[in-house]
């Protein structure tokens, strides 16, 4: 029983201090500045500050649009890759495979945020048209009339 009394006791004393030892300003341990009181060596709030400094990120990542290309491959890779490169163009292409009606797309490059365009043949043609017209420089009107007149048959 003595021994867990003189325990807490210390416990106590040692929180005390962790506590009130930032309030009497730096504390000078080894050569290096501490905030906190050092507990075998490892001081609380240094350790907090040194562990949050590490786990955040460096830069802000830009936000992917598409899928990473790489995950794919053949014909399914270059669509992704396209809608990785133009997403300005797909965004502006409707979609003919019945996507807007099952899973709520808005256009063409809604079917590469997931992994819908790996799926579908209709999604990979259409953004496989697009690339091609794109590449011979057709503007956004002629890519959606095109993929009208090829995929709009049944919507």
């Amino acid at each position: 029983m003595r021994r867990v009394i003189v325990f807490g006791t210390s416990f106590a004393a040692v929180l005390a201090l962790a506590y009130l030892c930032p309030m009497l300003g730096d504390l000078t341990v080894n050569g290096s500045a501490r905030r906190s009181i050092c507990v075998a060596g490892h001081c609380c709030c240094t350790g907090r500050a040194e562990a949050a400094e590490s786990t955040a990120p460096k830069k802000a990542q830009p936000q992917r649009l598409t899928l990473d290309p790489n995950q794919f491959v053949g014909p399914v890779k270059e669509a992704y890759k396209f809608a990785e490169q133009h997403p300005e163009i797909l965004a502006e292409l409707h979609c003919y495979c019945g996507c807007d009606k099952a899973e709520g797309h808005q256009n063409l490059l809604d079917c590469y945020r997931s992994t819908h365009g790996a799926s579908c043949e209709i999604c990979t043609q259409e953004a496989l048209l697009a690339k091609r017209m794109s590449d011979q420089g057709s503007p956004v009107d002629q890519i959606r009339n095109a993929i009208r007149r090829n995929f709009a048959h049944d919507n």
